[in-house]
């Protein structure tokens, strides 16, 4: 993604070792506090990566003997939207897919504020409960990785951290799927299209909205507003309700998961419009019932459960003290009309 190109690489432990002058080992022996270091030379390699912006927390615990053999995963979300979206239930099978069959086992806990998040954290490192962290739904200057560093935890980002790491990332580019729904829609002669979007707190719900805004600006139809919703079928909805209370309806409707939009759909349904006829509607996500529904869901594809099981096998690689020069790139999501979306009506 061009987010990379801006990004400085992090301080690696070869690095420490080329500056200090001595090896990779005794670099891991010394930030590790472990025996058979002089303590002058462990006092010289540890003022050496200080200087150098290394962390020596996070890679002692990385390589540490003493393990607890799980990782932890903490959701801040309401238990509804955990409970309907099968993006979540995905994401955590990906991971079991490949804890299963290693030592580890996953620690999940659920909580509704940042203040619980962070004790949440806290607490797993504190009480020794977690070796490492899947981290997801990333937030603008996310807190979550001074929590981590500051715990000595490994990581795996889902999304780019806000500093470099030499901890596993993976990403994927939405881009080209947002340009494919709007060019989709405008082909069908769609000029004043609304979005029901994610919460703006999360940074990947804000940047999908931005990049809707922003393939509406370049196609030259008109952004008919958004409205914020929580990702339930209760939230999608409501929204929906008011977005066809509005003035000037749009002709289209465009959701940050599918759950809303099944939910949309049920509320034209409940106004007598029809779905594409009178309102063309696409989710997100592509969960399964999405295809049998009458009329099928168009909506966007992407790869919960392939981000989990890499998430999971490279957080164990971290864990061992590989380090990461590079992010790991994922399939990008991808659009898939189906019978939701339509002609526009006027």
């Amino acid at each position: 993604m061009s987010e990379a190109a801006g990004r400085r690489r992090a301080i690696r432990i070869s690095d420490v070792a080329a500056a200090a002058g001595v090896s990779k080992t005794l670099v891991s022996y010394a930030l590790n506090d472990r025996p058979g270091v002089k303590e002058s030379t462990r006092l010289h390699i540890v003022e050496t990566a200080r200087s150098m912006g290394w962390t020596p927390s996070l890679r002692a615990r990385a390589l540490s003997v003493s393990r607890a053999y799980a990782i932890g995963l903490v959701f801040q979300v309401s238990p509804e939207a955990l409970a309907s979206g099968q993006y979540y239930t995905s994401l955590m099978a990906g991971l079991q897919s490949v804890l299963s069959t290693s030592k580890y086992s996953l620690v999940t806990e659920v909580v509704d504020s940042a203040e619980a998040e962070r004790d949440a954290y806290q607490r797993l490192a504190r009480d020794g409960r977690v070796d490492g962290m899947v981290i997801v739904d990333l937030r603008q200057d996310d807190p979550r990785f001074e929590l981590v560093r500051e715990a000595g935890l490994a990581f795996a980002s889902l999304g780019w951290p806000p500093e470099p790491t030499t901890m596993p990332v993976l990403v994927y580019d939405e881009s080209q799927a947002i340009t494919d729904v709007v060019t989709h829609l405008v082909g069908h002669g769609h000029r004043r299209v609304a979005q029901v979007v994610g919460p703006q707190s999360s940074a990947p719900a804000r940047l999908r909205r931005e990049l809707y805004q922003r393939s509406f600006r370049e196609h030259g139809i008109d952004d008919a507003g958004w409205i914020e919703s929580d990702y339930t079928a209760t939230g999608g909805r409501a929204a929906t309700e008011q977005l066809l209370d509005a003035e000037s309806r749009p002709t289209a409707i465009v959701y940050s998961n599918d759950l809303m939009a099944v939910a949309g759909m049920s509320a034209a349904f409940a106004r007598g419009l029809r779905v594409p006829d009178d309102i063309s509607i696409v989710g997100w996500d592509d969960i399964t019932i999405s295809q049998y529904l009458h009329p099928a869901l168009s909506t966007v594809t992407q790869h919960p459960f392939d981000d989990g099981r890499v998430a999971a096998t490279l957080l164990l690689e971290a864990i061992e003290g590989r380090e990461f020069d590079e992010p790991m790139r994922m399939p990008d999501p991808r659009f898939v009309p189906r019978e939701s979306s339509g002609r526009a009506s006027r």
